[in-house]
């Protein structure tokens, strides 16, 4: 086969299918099968690109890889934006009917496997791209060129200490607190969540040293984007910048499930056409990177997975955001799973220089450790992210110190650590904090109690104040207050 042109990457999401084997059998019957490209929702199509790399009428070559290390060569005959112009019977039957969705197709009459190159598996994946033209050096170098998307630009606290660690608001239907705009009935003695944080920090001496402010995830109920729900949350956080004097760019934010909703409840569509659905419409990421976009600034075409350097008084943080809602295949969406990207990710902390005392931390939403008895599978899945030993695993490769998460809406603190066997590197342990929920209202909270955090980072060391806070604002008392056993990585 000749020299590859481009390269597409896939990933295996719909239940019981597998991608490679379902062509091979339309090729092996018909002599030729359609493969279509699932482009995501933040790619653009370049029709150019293709008509450069796979001329009309000659036979160009391309490369098909997954996120598995598996990678296949293929001969391409032709190429299509046009759904019209494929004949169905040519194309697996499991996608047949989102045809309208896919972004172009390739006529392959040769597949077969080839040597695995992890350069390029690298680019694709670290750059989120499903699509990559290899006759052109420059878009190799946009996918290498991490820090436009997965590295942020640094905040600047260097007045300010700590960082305030809020998740699970469940704006909208599950919401505890008064909004701004709402007029309560008597008797209700409901504070707006802003009034009650800010009058907690004071009692505690805190509310003029948060630097930035890091949201794991749920911001909304079930994935309900209302207008409504909407601007109560970006009232909301303009109330909270302007009581504690910091910008948007100061907010850090990572998707929970109840952003990021891909199985909804009463839908008649199964879970495979779900799966083909959601690979061929990424609606559901779409709404809450424009929100993203509106509260903090941030490119909504950005990935979801990215570094962020706060810069504090004494100490930086490299905090690493990952999303941890990228599940597809699959009714159980309280599952969560990172995958390839995330890693890859994360795996950038190592190569991002200390220039002072510095922290690495991670901040999802998923659970990475059980911090409940309700962990036990259910008909709609369970809290635990999938790829957890993993993310661990690699977590403690790279340095990190300290993960932070939501979710269960249980407040917990607990440290992993690996015990080296057979020689292999032992390192320091994770604290790892799960902040219960800010917002949620109590029905949801059953007997746990809202929850907040406040973490102070020096040259020295880093302490915690779990705070417990109230919908009428009085004071709930300490979760825990005290010191971590962490360094900071010296210069």
């Amino acid at each position: 086969m000749a020299t590859p042109a481009i390269a597409l990457r896939f990933r295996n999401t719909t239940p019981g299918i597998d991608t490679i084997s379902e062509h091979l059998k339309v090729l092996a019957n018909r002599s030729m099968v359609w493969w279509g490209w699932w482009k995501k929702d933040t790619e653009l199509l370049r029709p150019d690109v293709l008509e450069r790399q796979l001329p009309s009428g000659t036979t160009g070559t391309l490369l098909l890889a997954d996120s598995v290390s598996r990678m296949w060569s293929a001969t391409c005959s032709r190429w299509t934006i046009d759904p019209h112009d494929v004949d169905l019977d040519l194309l697996p039957a499991y996608y047949r009917s989102a045809v309208d969705r896919v972004a172009a197709f390739f006529l392959i009459t040769e597949l077969s496997p080839t040597a695995f190159d992890k350069e390029l598996s690298d680019d694709l994946i670290l750059g989120e791209k499903t699509f990559l033209d290899l006759g052109d050096p420059e878009d190799r170098r946009n996918a290498k060129a991490t820090a436009d998307g997965h590295l942020s630009a640094p905040i600047d606290a260097k007045s300010r200490s700590s960082v305030l660690h809020l998740s699970d608001l469940h704006f909208g239907k599950d919401y505890g607190f008064r909004t701004s705009t709402e007029i309560v009935s008597i008797g209700d003695q409901r504070r707006t969540l802003t009034e009650c944080l800010v009058r907690d920090l004071e009692r505690i001496g805190m509310h003029n040293d948060i630097g930035a402010v890091v949201v794991t995830g749920d911001f909304i109920s079930g994935g309900d984007w209302d207008d409504g729900v909407r601007e109560a949350i970006f009232r909301e956080f303009e109330s909270l910048r302007s009581a504690l004097g910091i910008g948007c760019e100061s907010i850090v934010a990572a998707p929970g499930n109840h952003d990021i909703v891909r199985y909804r409840d009463g839908q008649a569509l199964g879970v495979a056409d779900q799966s083909v659905q959601r690979q061929t419409n990424q609606r559901h990421e779409r709404e809450y990177r424009t929100f993203v976009n509106q509260l903090v600034g941030r490119d909504w075409q950005k990935p979801l997975n990215f570094v962020s350097r706060v810069q504090l008084q004494s100490a930086d943080i490299l905090l690493c955001v990952l999303n941890s809602c990228t599940i597809t295949a699959t009714q159980w969406t309280e599952y969560g799973f990172v995958g390839s990207s995330g890693l890859a990710t994360m795996r950038l902390l190592a190569s991002q220089p200390s220039v002072r005392p510095t922290y690495k931390c991670l901040a999802l939403h998923h659970h990475l450790l059980p911090v409940a008895d309700i962990e036990t599978p259910q008909a709609k899945g369970v809290s635990l992210t999938l790829d957890a030993s993993q993310l661990l695993e690699e977590a403690q490769g790279v340095g990190v110190q300290l993960a932070l998460h939501g979710h269960q809406h249980v407040p917990k603190i607990a440290r992993y650590q690996n015990i080296a066997l057979m020689g292999a590197q032992s390192f320091p342990p994770i604290h790892v904090v799960s902040n219960g929920s800010t917002g949620a209202k109590k029905d949801r909270l059953g007997s746990e109690r809202n929850t907040y955090c406040v973490f102070t980072f020096t040259d020295k060391g880093a302490g915690l104040h779990f705070r417990a806070l109230r919908p009428d604002g009085k004071d709930a008392g300490a979760v825990f207050q005290g010191e971590l056993d962490l360094e900071p990585h010296l210069p």
